[in-house]
């Protein structure tokens, strides 16, 4: 079995090695991704209030990540984040305005490099299991 979390991590459980690895799962991923990215705690991208601003931001990057680079729609997004649709889309088109800016573009290709790094090792694991 792969654990996608950091050992520090203990509330993210692990998931089976597959090649058809689930939404939730890629979404905690990501979730640990921009909070390391953002150097705040996990907890803080997760709550189910507003909280301030840079925590927002960050959950709005996370947003924007799972719809571009995982391909979930905007429901599935607002689902994965406690949002809804309406909440997702906004994100996506914050995040989208801002991309022009050269550090959040490098910050979101690394985010996204990631999960898409992730995401073959999960693959290549799979095959090489079988």
């Amino acid at each position: 079995m792969i654990h996608p979390c950091p050992p520090a991590v203990a509330s993210c459980p692990p998931f089976p090695l597959r090649r058809d690895f689930g939404t939730a799962e890629a979404c905690r991923f990501l979730e640990l991704t921009v909070a390391m990215a953002f150097r705040m705690p996990v907890e803080e991208l997760r709550a189910r209030t507003r909280r301030r601003a840079p925590v927002a931001f960050a959950r709005q990057v996370a947003m924007y990540v799972a719809h571009v680079r995982l391909g979930l729609s905007l429901t599935e997004v607002g689902r994965q984040f406690g949002r809804d649709r309406t909440t997702a889309a906004h994100a996506c088109r914050v995040i989208e305005d801002q991309r022009e800016d050269p550090r959040l573009d490098r910050l979101l290709d690394g985010i996204e490099q990631a999960v898409g790094s992730w995401k073959d090792m999960i693959a290549a694991n799979f095959w090489e299991a079988a």
